[in-house]
């Protein structure tokens, strides 16, 4: 998969909504989203269809709680605990699956994720921490284990069908600005579900002085912010 197929169904989504829904989102449209507001992720979405699909069905979950995965518990252990990285839960699962015959986000040894992986980690942590949350685009990719199309796109989020925001990818950017406090930081929308999608053009065609109490929930939601009026 490489980025320009990825821009080509990303247009392509956005027509066809064009045609279904009173106000779709500009798909290349950066939300500001605050990690500590973020409690879960999901995998029901593959990145591969671009940006700003709409998606009707059941996809939406509770039971994946961001900071009880691997990621977040190693990083957390390494950053705001001091731990060695090799004490470190993300660590200990790379080990395991070299040990069983795997490869890791394309390292081919434990010996170069060690050297490699985690030295890019510590640096990210550092540049974040010491010149704040710059976007991803912007932030270099000289390894090339570390430049897979995702990489050149802000975390990538999907919003459910009361407008609940779940993590999809960026999980070490966003434990990272987690760790740090960062208030907000940029993310690009993957998919919405359909009933969101109504309920942003609900908001779209009335009024904001007119909006019933249901809608004026979603006053301050990073993604209404486009359709108030």
């Amino acid at each position: 998969m490489n980025l320009q197929r990825f821009r080509y169904y990303t247009t392509w989504h956005h027509e066809v909504n064009k045609e279904q829904y009173d106000e779709p989102a500009d798909p290349w449209k950066l939300l500001r989203v605050a990690p500590a507001d973020v409690e879960y992720y999901t995998s029901k979405h593959q990145l591969i269809w671009g940006l700003g699909r709409v998606r009707a069905g059941e996809w939406e979950s509770e039971d994946n709680l961001l900071r009880e995965t691997t990621t977040y518990r190693g990083l957390k252990q390494r950053f705001e605990e001091g731990y060695d990285w090799e004490e470190t839960a993300l660590y200990r699962r790379a080990k395991k699956q070299f040990e069983e015959g795997g490869t890791v986000r394309g390292y081919e040894s434990i010996e170069e994720y060690r050297n490699v992986r985690c030295e890019y980690l510590d640096e990210l942590y550092q540049n974040i921490k010491q010149d704040g949350y710059r976007p991803n685009e912007k932030a270099g990719h000289d390894n090339p284990h570390e430049d897979a199309y995702a990489h050149h796109l802000e975390p990538l989020v999907v919003i459910g069908s009361s407008g609940d925001i779940y993590w999809i990818e960026g999980y070490h950017r966003f434990t990272i600005a987690s760790i740090l406090n960062i208030g907000e930081i940029p993310v690009c929308v993957l998919c919405r579900h359909e009933k969101w999608q109504r309920i942003r053009d609900r908001i779209y065609n009335t009024p904001t002085s007119e909006l019933p109490s249901e809608l004026e929930t979603y006053l301050g939601h990073p993604d209404a912010q486009d359709v108030l009026s």
